[in-house]
């Protein structure tokens, strides 16, 4: 009888040309998404708001494994070494999108290695300090960089990053250079933030949000193009006079090159459904993120457009590789 079933279920896996074997391979087995940063971040966080919705949708086991190293190139080169078969996904940032030109060779190349799938959130950003600095506004703390530049450290949570870029362009305007220090992900700088190792962080608004509201940071400045809703009293760079200072960063989920079409649109339609449920939106917005729902085809003009843009931001930054 065993033998029978066996039989019936291959016959039934032959006859329906449209699933690839890939598909097959999928339905079967758990499906690792590789975050390529420490837990904690807001990458990693909204991973896990959104992964385990769309595993249920999809009927499928997703494992969320966090790869870290090297600004988030170590978990990025595991998914582009792996097999194609919707087993394996990545769940990283734009940080994808700026590495190659801060950040000595990159072992892979973003728009040939991957597989675009999904952009799932946008990710505001805000200044962020421990409560024991003496600046308690953005302009105090402007004026206070400016004058004593030596006074103060910025945190990153890695090299290519949008604090990064946005740091490099505030000592710029201002005419200083400081102390930066790059970490391994936000948790690992939010930590330090918090103890004091380091003075500032430019950080992504999510995983701020709990620090700013029990009062171990204090909020500067946000670099949105408008106030964010659940900091309303925190200005934008934008009035502090710095009208170009508007970046945010965003998530996104990938597979490894030559991804099959039916995985890749299966995949992209329960991550968009996942992001924008009721749940799963309501603590977004708590956080102050924002979830997006696009095409792959959509994703992939975003990054083809991305790339040359953050290639001019990191020229007129003057950051140098590493």
């Amino acid at each position: 009888m065993t033998i029978r079933i066996t039989r019936r279920l291959a016959v039934a896996a032959l006859a329906m040309p449209a699933l690839s074997r890939a598909t097959l391979a999928q339905s079967t087995r758990s499906t690792r998404i590789v975050v390529p940063y420490p837990p904690g971040g807001t990458t990693d966080l909204t991973a896990r708001l959104i992964a385990p919705r769309a595993a249920e949708l999809l009927g499928q086991n997703w494992v969320i494994e966090n790869r870290s190293g090297a600004n988030g190139a170590v978990g990025a080169e595991t998914v582009a070494r792996s097999a194609a078969d919707g087993t394996t996904f990545l769940y990283s940032n734009e940080v994808l999108t700026v590495l190659p030109f801060v950040q000595r060779n990159v072992p892979f190349d973003l728009q040939a290695d991957f597989t675009p799938i999904a952009r799932t959130v946008s990710v505001p950003y805000v200044i962020v300090g421990g409560t024991a600095l003496a600046p308690r506004t953005l302009d105090q703390l402007l004026t206070a960089i400016r004058t004593r530049p030596d006074d103060f450290s910025f945190a990153g949570s890695s090299l290519g990053s949008v604090g990064q870029l946005a740091t490099a362009a505030i000592w710029q305007k201002l005419n200083v250079t400081t102390t930066f220090v790059s970490y391994r992900g936000t948790g690992p700088a939010m930590n330090d933030l918090v103890s004091g190792a380091v003075s500032l962080f430019i950080a992504p608004l999510g995983p701020s949000m709990p620090l700013i509201r029990d009062g171990r940071l204090r909020a500067y400045g946000v670099l949105s193009a408008a106030r964010q809703r659940v900091l309303p009293d925190v200005p934008t760079m934008v009035e502090a006079g710095f009208a170009d200072m508007v970046l945010d960063g965003w998530t996104g989920i990938w597979g490894p090159r030559g991804l099959a079409a039916d995985i890749v649109t299966r995949i992209n339609a329960q991550v968009n459904q996942a992001a924008m449920e009721p749940a799963v939106n309501a603590r977004m917005a708590d956080l102050g993120l924002t979830p997006v729902a696009e095409s792959p085809d959509a994703f992939a003009r975003y990054i083809a457009a991305e790339i040359p843009r953050n290639q001019a931001l990191v020229a007129a930054a003057r950051i140098q590789p590493e």
